[in-house]
């Protein structure tokens, strides 16, 4: 896949990024149990997609795609994250053809602690699809943001996954 390069943007800024309690959550992956330290998966920054598997929808495969393509920048890593069982997600993943690493936050306050999915404000306790960007800083994981899917500005992600910092 080729680099996405994008111009510099003016936009709204960023809140302060804040420490993730990160020996609290542990996924399930395809490799099995998962710290999200260990989501990173060498990289600097993650992009975590929380799509909404509970219903199917069409076009429910296009946004992993659109956001992958947007986020394909050099030390940004992309996965997808659910609440759902990770058997049961896997097998959603595969219907669609996602070549993205998929994990279970099952049991976890994963969902509900950056909020995504069925805890985004408006949703209306539905499942709806959401982006929570990472960074790591040493030993700590910084939390950047998180922002409903439908209302993502796929340029505007230049911002946290860029090596540029707003101030």
């Amino acid at each position: 896949m080729t680099e996405l390069v994008l111009p510099d943007l003016i936009g709204p800024t960023l809140p302060r990024p804040r420490a993730v309690p990160s020996a609290e959550y542990r996924f399930v992956g395809p490799a099995g149990p998962a710290g999200l330290p260990e989501l990173f998966g060498g990289h600097r920054r993650l992009a975590v997609h929380h799509p909404a598997p509970d219903r199917s929808r069409p076009g429910a495969a296009v946004p992993a795609a659109e956001i992958a393509a947007a986020l394909h920048t050099e030390g940004t890593r992309l996965v997808l994250v659910s609440h759902a069982p990770y058997a049961k997600f896997a097998q959603y993943g595969r219907h669609f053809g996602w070549d993205l690493p998929c994990y279970s936050a099952a049991g976890t306050g994963f969902g509900a602690d950056f909020p995504a999915t069925r805890y985004l404000e408006g949703a209306g306790g539905d499942d709806a699809p959401g982006l929570s960007l990472f960074t790591l800083d040493g030993p700590f994981v910084l939390h950047l943001g998180t922002i409903a899917v439908p209302y993502l500005d796929f340029l505007d992600l230049v911002g946290v996954t860029g090596d540029h910092h707003r101030d």
